[in-house]
This record gives C-alpha cells, sequence and structure tokens, in this order.
C-alpha cells in the first residue's frame, strides 16, 4: 500500500509541474516578433532578426542602377503608408516570392518569365503574342523587368503585401522604338497586378482572400536623351473582393537638367544659386550635382551631392559648415532635403532637413 500511494504521490508531483511547463510552452510561441525602431516618425520597421532574402542578387542582374533599386524600394514603402499604417506595422523582405518564384533564366517557371504552356504564371506577354503599345504591334515584349515585395506585419499576423512592378516605358524591334502609352500601360498593368494577386492566394496558405495586396508600377525611363529615370505611376488595392485603383504622378530629375529648369524654374533659380556660392569656397572648385523627386507636381525631395577637395581638416570643416548655411537658399518647406558631402571621394559629412522646418541636423566624420 505504501508503494501504492508513492506512486500515486509521484504521479501528482509530476502532473502539478507539468501544467506551468506546458503553460510557459503555450506563452513562448505566442511571443510578440521583435522589431527595430525606425529612423524616423513615420517609417516602418524592420522585423528582427533581420532575414536576408536570395532575391537580392536577382535584383542586382535585372537592374544594375543603384538609384533605380533605391528608388522603387523606397518608392513602394512610400505608397504603402496610404495603405497600411507604419505606425502598426513591420516588414520583411519577400517573404513568398523568393528567387525561385521570380527566375525566368534558362527557360525556369519564374513570374518574371514569358507565358507560355510550361509557364502560365509568366507575367510577360508570349514570344508569338502580340501586344498593342498604343503607337504600333509588338511582338513577345518584355514588360515586366522586375518584382520588388514588401510583406507588412502587425504584431505576429500578416497584415498585408505590397508588390512593386518595374515596367518599361517602351519596346524596341526591328530598329524602331515604340512608346507604350498611358492607357495601354494602365491595361496590362491591371491584367499583371489581377494574375499576381490570384497566384498570391493559390500559392501561399498564408495570403488568404482577407490580407490585402497593393500592386504598384514603377515605369522606367529608357530614354537615353530624358534626365528621368522615370517613377511609379500607378497602383492598385486588392482588398477582398474589392479592388480600388490610382494614377500616380512621379518621377526622379537629375538636377541641374532643362527638364527640370522646364518643370521647376523656382526650385532650379535657386539651385543655380547655391551651386555658385558652394563652388567658391575652396579655392579648388567645389562641384554640386542632384536629383528631384517630383510628385503631383511638385519636389518633395532634393537629393544634393557635393564634391570637395580639401586639403586640410580646416578646409573641410568649412564646406560642411558653409553648406549648412547655404541651405537656406532653397525656400520650399514642403520638401526634404538631404546632402551628401563629399571629398577626395570620402564621405565626410550628410545633412539632412525635412519637411516644415529650418533646421539642419549634420552628422561628420571630423
Amino acid at each position: 500500500m505504501r508503494t501504492g500511494n508513492k506512486t500515486r504521490s509521484l504521479k501528482t508531483l509530476l502532473s502539478l509541474c507539468l501544467v506551468p511547463m506546458l503553460a510557459l510552452a503555450g506563452c513562448s510561441d505566442q511571443t510578440v516578433q521583435q522589431t527595430s525602431k525606425p529612423l524616423k516618425p513615420g517609417d516602418y520597421a524592420a522585423i528582427l532578426p533581420y532575414q536576408t532574402s536570395d532575391t537580392r542578387a536577382k535584383h542586382i542582374g535585372l537592374i544594375s542602377d543603384i538609384d533605380i533599386r533605391t528608388q522603387l524600394e523606397q518608392g513602394l514603402m512610400d505608397i504603402s503608408k496610404d495603405y497600411f499604417d507604419p505606425s502598426n506595422h513591420a516588414y520583411v523582405n519577400h517573404k513568398y516570392l523568393d528567387y525561385d518564384e521570380l527566375d525566368a533564366s534558362d527557360g525556369s517557371r519564374g513570374l518574371l518569365g514569358t507565358l507560355r504552356d510550361d509557364n502560365p504564371n509568366g507575367l510577360n506577354p508570349g514570344a508569338d503574342e502580340d501586344f498593342d503599345t498604343g503607337n504600333g504591334i509588338v511582338k513577345g515584349p518584355i514588360l515586366v523587368a522586375d518584382l520588388y515585395e514588401l510583406d507588412f506585419f502587425s504584431g505576429n499576423a500578416l497584415d498585408g503585401i505590397a508588390i512593386g512592378l518595374a515596367v518599361t516605358d517602351a519596346v524596341e524591334q526591328d530598329g524602331v522604338r515604340h512608346e507604350i502609352t498611358p492607357e495601354r500601360l494602365r491595361d496590362f498593368v491591371q491584367a499583371s497586378g489581377t494574375k499576381i494577386v490570384s497566384y498570391m492566394r493559390e500559392r501561399f496558405n498564408d495570403v488568404t482572400p482577407n490580407i490585402p495586396i497593393l500592386v504598384a508600377a514603377y515605369e522606367l525611363n529608357t530614354d537615353e536623351n530624358d534626365s528621368s529615370k522615370g517613377g511609379y505611376v500607378y497602383a492598385e488595392y486588392f482588398d477582398g473582393t474589392r479592388t480600388t485603383d490610382k494614377t500616380i504622378s512621379e518621377e526622379y530629375m537629375l538636377v541641374p537638367s532643362t527638364a527640370f529648369t522646364q518643370a521647376q524654374p523656382e526650385m532650379a533659380a535657386q539651385f543655380e544659386t547655391f551651386r555658385a556660392d558652394v563652388s567658391r569656397i575652396l579655392s579648388d572648385t567645389t562641384y554640386t550635382t542632384g536629383e528631384a523627386k517630383i510628385q503631383d507636381g511638385s519636389v518633395q525631395k532634393l537629393t544634393l551631392t557635393i564634391t570637395a577637395h580639401g586639403k586640410t581638416v580646416g578646409e573641410i570643416l568649412a564646406v560642411i559648415q558653409s553648406v549648412r548655411e547655404y541651405l537656406s537658399i532653397f525656400e520650399s518647406e514642403n520638401c526634404a532635403y538631404k546632402v551628401i558631402i563629399k571629398n577626395n571621394g570620402d564621405i565626410c559629412a550628410l545633412m539632412d532637413r525635412e519637411p516644415d522646418s529650418k533646421s539642419v541636423q549634420v552628422l561628420t566624420t571630423y
């Protein structure tokens, strides 16, 4: 009898110990994902530890220009803010559409490939398919050059996906350049967006019809004589069975350029004054170039790159301090100003002036 009592006591003790252990195990499953702290209010936080996507090599191989790749992803984040609030969403890159899902090289069955019997999910027209550019019929053009994916989580739950399509503005065939009209491009992007959304909802269990998906199109500017590299032109939002869309007027222009002067004469004049003042800081000319992000007819961001050739610390500090003061030449308070100062090729200072502010934040290596 004593042995039986001891056995029952041992079982009781084990069961009492097991209950809190199971409770702890249940709690660990509900651990909230860790996120970084955004660099500034209104930005998205990254989910940690950050998982690098194998698409990074694919992106570099498809579009070599780092400025365009930056514009594609940063622009997609900016557009996403109208649909997925950064204050309660964090992001990861390409959780679903990895390298194998996109790759279409060597006849692979990827989304970036052409539509054919063994690749029914290809986004580009089939090799023998006619495509009406609005300025002539072309056969089997490659219209989608690349695809970016951002996945937004609220706590532990997937709460939205944003897809950025890099699409060409023209097709060259038989020595003739056919520019794609906005109407034809919009029709193609709408069809592609519907196809991508259907594919993701059928392919991945996590992507249920309740998960909203944003598809936006970045139009690449392939005209070598144009100072603009392109910009987002269209977005479509799929929320369950409801779909909303909008046309976007966005482009990135080199500064200085004739196109920028014609589009933004006031800021172009201020830039020329700024550039002239900066050039005279040292006996060696200090050069200024820039790039402007223009949306709906107004400059949203002006990024300036200053190239100096200072020989002493005193000279370099004089350049940094002078540039900070000369930024007051730019009057628009609706624009964000970013400045990169290089001395003999090495970055020596970064500056930031936020919209609605005259204050300039400076980070320097000196």
